[in-house]
């Protein structure tokens, strides 16, 4: 019996639904890198989590009190941008840390960390 062709449109539609298709999903980053914005479920997976502080290798203090440059901080959001407006914690420190990441949480951002190692 004789092969048929397939008819043009069906390959089309087809390369088309394969293209289209959404990638694999990567498992959640653990440990979360120190820098960068996260969303939780498609980066991180909800959790607590500790670093061991602030990843910068010198610290500069005026009156006792470390720069800003020097520390480790974090923000939580209730939406799914760095929007200021929509923070629901944030924290800084020179030393170690923790941040509870619960389901109300839609990103994480970190500046100046060392790696975040979920605990929880």
């Amino acid at each position: 019996m004789p092969q048929r062709a397939l008819p043009w449109a069906l390959i089309v539609a087809t390369t088309a639904v394969i293209a289209g298709a959404a990638p694999a999903h990567a498992d959640p980053l653990d440990p979360i890198p120190g820098e960068g914005f996260f969303l939780v479920g498609a980066d991180i997976a909800p959790g607590v989590y500790n670093t061991s502080g602030s990843a910068s290798a010198w610290a500069v203090y005026i009156n006792d009190v470390p720069t800003q440059g020097s520390m480790c901080v974090w923000f939580t959001y209730s939406t799914p941008d760095a929007n200021k407006d929509h923070v629901v914690a944030t924290n800084m420190s020179i030393g170690p840390m923790n941040v509870a990441i619960n389901s109300t949480v839609k990103a994480f951002e970190s500046h100046n960390c060392e790696p975040w190692t979920r605990v929880t």
